[in-house]
C-alpha cells in the first residue's frame, strides 16, 4: 500500500513525491506542498521493527535539534513533542527542504575539509547534552565471525571472508579493548559525517542524516572524518585535505595524544556495517568495507604523522 503523504498534515501535496536516491536502508523522498518543499524519510519496516529502534531515531533527531545551534544541522521537524511520526503502520521523519548536493573524492578540496574540520571542532568544543541518550560512547558489539561465516550463502565474497577471518577476529578484539581504554569524555556528535551526509551549497555546508548521532570519544571522530575527507579516490590520502581539515578542527579543540588506541577503535564502524552486511547478504557492501578495512591501517599510521 502507498503511503498517504497527505495525512502527515504538511498542507496539500501539489505534485507526486518524487524518489530520492542515496539511502541504503530507508526511502527518502521529495514531497511538494502548498506550504513549501520537505524531505520525507520512510524508515525500513524491518529496522522500525527492532526493539528500541523508534526510540533510538527519535533520540538521534533530538541530537540534532540540539546541535542545531551550533552547526548548519538539517534537524527534523517536531509534531507535538515528537519526530518520527506513525502512520498507517509505517513510521516518517520531516525534514524542511535543503537545496545543495554532496562532493566526493577526488572533487573535495581543501575548502571542503576546512568547513568540515569546523563544524566537527564547534560540535566537539560545545559539550552539548541531548535528552534520551546516555552521555557514554557506544560500545562494539562481540561479533561471532565463524558463526557468520557458516550461515553466509555461498557466494564470490565468502572466499574473502574466509581469507580475512583471522583479521577480523584479531581487529574485533582489539576494537573492544581499545573502546575502553579511550580516555578523553565523550561528547555529543553526528558520528557519521562522511561526504554523503553533507549538502553543500557553494562552500557552505549543510549537515543531514543524523540517525547515528550521540556520543562518542572526540580523538576517534575526528580520525574516522579525516579519513573520509583525505581520501583521494584512489584508495590513498590527500594530505593537503587532511591538513585543512586539522587546521580548522584545531581551532576548538586540541588534537593530540596516544593514538594508538584511537586507530584500533577505529575499526569498530566497518566491522558492526561488515557483520550487517555478511547477515544481509549485500555482495556490494561485504566487498567495500572488506576494501575499506584492508586500506584503514595504512591510511591511519599516515596521519598519525600530521596528527601527533
Amino acid at each position: 500500500m502507498a503511503f498517504r503523504f497527505d495525512a502527515l498534515g504538511l498542507g496539500r501535496v501539489v505534485e507526486p513525491p518524487k524518489a530520492l536516491t542515496g539511502g541504503l536502508l530507508h526511502r527518502v523522498f521529495r514531497v511538494d506542498t502548498d506550504r513549501g518543499a520537505y524531505a520525507v524519510k520512510l524508515i525500513d519496516p524491518e529496522v522500525a521493527g527492532r526493539p528500541g529502534a523508534i526510540d533510538n531515531i527519535e533520540n538521534s533527531e533530538g541530537a540534532a535539534a540540539a546541535l542545531a545551534g551550533v552547526v548548519p544541522a538539517v534537524a527534523a521537524i517536531a509534531f507535538d513533542g515528537r519526530r518520527v511520526r506513525g502512520i498507517d503502520g509505517r513510521w516518517a521523519v520531516v525534514y524542511p527542504w535543503a537545496e545543495g548536493a554532496s562532493v566526493f573524492p577526488p572533487d573535495i578540496t581543501p575548502a571542503h575539509c576546512a568547513a568540515v574540520g569546523d563544524a566537527l571542532g564547534r560540535m566537539h568544543a560545545a559539550n552539548v547534552r541531548a535528552p534520551g541518550i546516555a552521555p557514554e560512547a557506544a560500545r562494539m558489539p562481540e561479533i561471532d565471525w565463524p558463526g557468520l561465516l557458516m550461515k553466509a550463502p555461498a557466494a564470490r565474497w565468502r572466499t574473502r571472508i574466509e581469507s580475512a577471518l583471522p583479521d577480523l577476529m584479531r581487529w574485533s578484539d582489539a576494537a573492544r579493548v581499545a573502546e575502553g581504554r579511550l580516555s578523553d569524555p565523550p561528547v555529543l556528535s553526528h558520528r557519521d559525517l562522511d561526504p554523503k551526509n553533507v549538502l553543500w551549497q557553494g562552500l557552505s555546508p549543510r549537515l543531514i542524516d543524523w540517525e547515528a548521532a550521540g556520543y562518542v570519544n572526540p580523538q576517534r571522530e575526528l580520525l574516522e572524518v579525516l579519513l573520509y575527507w583525505a581520501d583521494d579516490g584512489k584508495g590513498g590520502l590527500a594530505l593537503c585535505n587532511a591538513e585543512a581539515l586539522l587546521t580548522a578542527y584545531r581551532r576548538h579543540m586540541p588534537a593530540g595524544g596516544d593514538w594508538s588506541d584511537v586507530i584500533a577503535a577505529g575499526r569498530a564502524n566497518h566491522l558492526e556495517w561488515l557483520a550487517h552486511s555478511v547477515r544481509q547478504a549485500s555482495e556490494e557492501q561485504v566487498l567495500r568495507t572488506l576494501d575499506a578495512l584492508e586500506r584503514y591501517g595504512e591510511n591511519a599510521r599516515r596521519l598519525i604523522e600530521i596528527l601527533s
